[in-house]
């Protein structure tokens, strides 16, 4: 039985619910979006819009981080950099676009939910981004190909996907036809899973 998992790489619960993905016992398919556009064409917003929720986001993902006994310690750096425009928002998510098709798409996947939600890597500046890429071993042309118009196309194809099948917001989760979404809703995802597969008789 089958999994997607539609995330974008600014939303510390997709770097949540990532840690928790292999305990699921089922295969995942990944779908990056970039979720303001997706947002923007259901008409939600982003939780940074209102202080108060954002405040409280932060606190509740250490909450789960300590649940889930993962490390957590947003890197500023970068949310700074998102936050201000010098980092591109949709090239962070056309880059989980990009090393799907170049098949590396895991290890590119955990390294830049980490690198953001619990590490200190400069993703802001090309030596930065070199050094990120040598130093997890994979392709050093990974961010240019992200910036491809391709990719570009890709990711928007993605979010008018998302939003037809009714995202507004991340991470959401798909199995047999069913839509949950939130990290709080992966019991759910779990139980789905197993019902599935003992009707399938797996």
């Amino acid at each position: 039985m089958q999994a997607e998992f539609v995330l974008d790489y600014r939303s510390p619960y997709c770097y949540l619910a990532n840690t928790q993905m292999k305990r699921l016992g089922a295969q995942i398919v990944y779908t990056p979006v970039d979720i303001v556009s997706v947002m923007k064409k259901v008409n939600n917003q982003p939780s940074s819009m209102c202080p108060p929720k954002a405040k409280y986001a932060g606190i509740d993902a250490a909450r789960w981080a300590r649940h889930y006994d993962v490390p957590f310690s947003p890197n500023g750096g970068v949310l700074e950099a998102l936050k201000q425009g010098q980092l591109n928002k949709p090239l962070v998510s056309r880059v989980g676009v990009a090393a799907k098709e170049m098949g590396i798409f895991e290890r590119v996947n955990d390294a830049l939910l980490e690198a953001v939600w619990a590490g200190a890597d400069d993703l802001t500046t090309d030596k930065g981004r070199s050094s990120f890429l040598a130093s997890r071993s994979i392709r050093s042309d990974l961010w240019e190909i992200a910036a491809s118009p391709e990719i570009a196309h890709q990711l928007a194809a993605n979010d008018q996907n998302a939003a037809e099948r009714g995202v507004f917001g991340i991470p959401t989760f798909f199995v047999d036809g069913e839509m949950f979404f939130g990290n709080d809703r992966l019991h759910f995802v779990r139980t789905h899973l197993e019902t599935a597969n003992k009707v399938s008789g797996k």
